[in-house]
């Protein structure tokens, strides 16, 4: 009886080790695709003038800005819930750092 337990036991750890193969090769994959969708995406400032570059630049830090506003709003809007969500975050990041 023993033996039979041992034997599927060895046959599960070999599914499981299959398993494991298969969803690592499907995250590497995955990765792989978004990477290059991402560095497709960089490609279209390779044709750009320098205007247009400092034209794009100037959007992107509007746009930061724009959303570093939203945040001040909702931290001026909701204090208590700030603090506790930061208190959170640095109890968390305090927790891993020990390990």
């Amino acid at each position: 009886m023993a033996t039979q337990e041992i034997t599927k036991l060895k046959e599960e750890i070999e599914v499981l080790k299959a398993d494991i193969k298969e969803l690592s090769s499907s995250l590497k994959e995955a990765a792989s695709a978004k990477a290059d969708r991402t560095a497709s995406k960089l490609d279209i400032f390779d044709n750009l003038s320098v205007d247009e570059l400092k034209t794009k630049l100037y959007e992107l830090k509007n746009k930061g800005l724009d959303e570093v506003g939203e945040v001040e709003t909702k931290i001026k809007n909701d204090p208590f819930k700030s603090v506790a969500i930061t208190f959170g975050l640095g109890f968390l990041a305090a927790w891993l750092v020990k390990k």
